[in-house]
């Protein structure tokens, strides 16, 4: 089973991700809702490859911010950047 780790625009994104022909095997889901934003967070486990998770996110109407933020990592470890940041943020505090 391989973890992976993304951010979508909406809720309802993740649904559509979840339906989608080719979606299989997720044995755990877990949702994390932004407290400003519509976003959420998202990390699941299942034993779909990367690239055949990336081919159903292609497949979505508007999920750029999914095939943008797909890392195959624990939602800890992605820093959810889309594109090249040209000032990013370090992942713990540096104090």
């Amino acid at each position: 089973m391989k973890v992976f780790s993304f951010r979508a625009d909406a809720l309802q994104d993740v649904f559509e991700l979840m339906q989608a022909k080719g979606t299989r095997d997720i044995s755990r889901l877990t949702i994390y809702p932004d407290s400003s934003f519509p976003d959420v967070e998202v990390e699941l486990l299942t034993s779909m490859s990367e690239a055949e998770l990336r081919a159903v996110v292609a497949g979505l109407d508007d999920a750029h911010v999914i095939s943008d933020t797909l890392r195959a990592c624990e939602l800890k470890a992605n820093p959810l950047q889309r594109g090249d940041d040209p000032d990013p943020l370090p992942l713990a505090p540096e104090f």
